[in-house]
């Protein structure tokens, strides 16, 4: 997650708890950039609502559900605009729902969400981010979506059970999936192509690597300035023009450190919630990534990494790394700084894990026109408007239904990676507290001690006891 959402996050996830809200309604969007997405066939307008607490609990024929609903998001005014086309497929299948898309940008948006939560008058159906679930499901802002997954036949089996858990509290389904970013291992190719990049002949990376291979790969790939590779025995570490591999643990403790314990077989968070840093499987990991610094000179310390990308995700774009993690988001950046590249699961321990920051839409519980909510978000999380959204481009689909359409869109690098490491997602939900450890407290504390500076064990217990549980 980007550096400027995650300082958003923090704001909104300490107003949620703190502030005293007034009433903020669903149709009262002061601000708010909003219009029909569609007008529904003649006759159908707001006044022809479905009655108050309309059932969805039984299916319905697409003619019989008619009404107006509220969709809200965040994002840009071109994001806005992509949401209303994407919708036009929704109005073809439901031509008297009339469908009002009320978009704020990513601050506002939660902001007001937590003052409409407040009022119970929140959107009838919006998009929600995987970090905050737990939070609004808690503050009863999201309808439970069990049963009305269950009468309506709706198909949970095309995501993948990672996927879907991100958006569970307490075995409830209170949202569905819309699309999902995975975080994978990506790789120049132009430097493995080239013999004066890669003198050592090292082949791409291929397959599910295993630790000790990528870190094999990536001392053939780290170069001094005389063009000897940290495999040379006359290496010259002060002296790196390019390097093998970039992992900022710290700074993406949820995107690349939590899941890279689970590979290991323990865990940043235990069940309970208490911090699981100090076991062995944890320690282990935490030791490796050390040792990719200040033993083996393949990775650049924080303050390296931030000389060559303020996002960590993005140093390959410099032409001087050969491996990097990095979100599916990445791969635009990486076509505009015209680096050839490609994409394979992340390296394993024990076994390969990865996460997917799963957006989804969920559901208002105070809707006076549940019929046709549920028709909404069960389509937008269907097969249909799953399709839809990948024939868009801009969004790894999150029902495996979609897949096809959005691999078929061929931009010159392996997109069945992403769609292959949701099978790895790791199940790791978010509640209060975390955030502020993965966001906060592990990247200001930890980055430093993996660079080599301070030891491990009582940064560990530091970070234990700022987390408090």
């Amino acid at each position: 997650m980007q550096t400027k959402k995650r300082i958003a996050q923090l704001a909104v996830l300490s107003l949620i708890g703190t502030m005293s809200l007034a009433a903020c309604g669903s149709n009262n969007n002061e601000g708010a950039s909003s219009s029909p997405a569609s007008s529904g066939s003649a006759g159908a307008s707001a006044s022809a609502s479905a009655p108050a607490s309309g059932s969805a609990s039984a299916p319905a024929s697409a003619a019989d559900i008619s009404g107006k609903v509220t969709y809200a998001q965040w994002g840009t005014n071109v994001e806005t605009e992509q949401t209303k086309e994407l919708l036009k497929g929704f109005s073809e299948k439901y031509p008297n729902v009339e469908v009002e898309v009320v978009s704020k940008d990513w601050g506002t948006y939660w902001t007001a969400l937590t003052a409409q939560a407040a009022a119970k008058d929140l959107p009838d159906v919006y998009k929600i981010s995987y970090a905050y679930v737990d939070k609004y499901a808690k503050i009863g802002a999201m309808k439970d979506l069990t049963d009305l997954i269950a009468s309506t036949g709706f198909d949970t089996s095309n995501f993948e059970p990672g996927v879907l858990a991100a958006h569970q509290v307490d075995g409830k389904q209170v949202s569905l999936p819309r699309d999902a970013n995975t975080i994978v291992l990506y790789y120049n190719k132009g430097l493995f192509d080239d013999p004066k990049t890669n003198p050592a002949g090292a082949a791409y990376p291929a397959g599910e690597l295993t630790w000790d291979q990528a870190l094999d790969i990536a001392k053939k790939m780290t170069l001094d300035r005389k063009g000897k590779t940290a495999a040379d025995a006359d290496f010259d570490a002060k002296n790196i023009v390019q390097w093998g591999l970039t992992v900022d643990a710290a700074g993406s403790a949820d995107s690349v450190l939590e899941p890279q314990i689970e590979s290991n077989g323990g865990k940043l968070v235990n069940d309970d919630k208490s911090l699981g840093l100090e076991s062995p499987e944890a320690k282990q990991v935490l030791e490796f990534y050390r040792d990719l610094i200040t033993k083996h000179h393949v990775t650049p310390t924080f303050s390296q990494s931030q000389s060559l990308a303020k996002e960590p995700f993005l140093t390959m774009t410099t032409g001087k790394v050969a491996m990097s993690f990095a979100g599916s988001w990445s791969a635009s950046e990486f076509i505009k700084a015209n680096i050839k590249f490609d994409t394979v699961l992340p390296p394993k321990f024990k076994e390969t894990k990865t996460v997917v920051q799963v957006a989804g839409n969920a559901m208002s519980p105070y809707s006076k026109n549940e019929q046709a909510a549920w028709a909404l978000l069960s389509w937008l999380g269907g097969p249909d408007g799953q399709i839809a959204l990948a024939q868009q481009g801009q969004s790894i689909p999150a029902n495996k239904a979609a897949a096809e359409t959005y691999l078929a869109k061929d931009e010159g690098y392996n997109k069945q990676t992403f769609i292959d490491a949701q099978k790895y997602a790791i199940s790791a939900p978010f509640f209060d507290g975390k955030e502020k450890l993965l966001w906060e407290i592990i990247p200001q504390k930890l980055a430093p001690a993996l660079s080599g500076k301070g030891e491990l064990d009582g940064v560990v217990k530091e970070i234990g006891s700022l987390y408090g549980k």
